[in-house]
Order: structure tokens, then sequence, then C-alpha cells
């Protein structure tokens, strides 16, 4: 029989995927929520599924300003 892997063995899973799908930002824990950080711009969500989302969208407005993403 195989065990699940522990909340924090996940965590640190999606956390690496976030930090390669977003290169040069830094992404923090606390108890109120996630924080993503780079340079002077600081988003914060709940989840780090929101926070990766918000992030998505963000990179998208970057690239094509005419995005009618938001």
């Amino acid at each position: 029989m195989t065990t699940a892997p522990s909340a924090d063995f996940v965590m640190e899973h999606l956390l690496q995927e976030a930090t390669r799908e977003f290169p040069g930002w830094s992404f923090e824990r606390d108890r109120s929520g996630w924080t993503a950080t780079r340079d002077e711009t600081r988003l914060r969500r709940p989840s780090l599924a929101a926070l990766r989302a918000i992030l998505r969208v963000h990179r998208a407005v970057r690239h094509d300003p005419e995005c009618p993403c938001v």
C-alpha cells in the first residue's frame, strides 16, 4: 500500500512550480496568505493558487497591453 505525500511535501512542490513558472518573483507565506514580490511590485492573495492565477494575468498584460484579460 502506498501512502499519500505529506502536506508540507505537496506545498513545497507547488512552490517550486510557482518559482519555475514565474522567474524573478519571490514567494512568502504567512498566516493570512501568500505574497509574491518582484522589485517594487507586491501581490497578495489568500492561496498560492489564487496568487499564481493573478500572476498569469499580470504577465499577460505586461506582454500585451491590449490584452482583454482584465
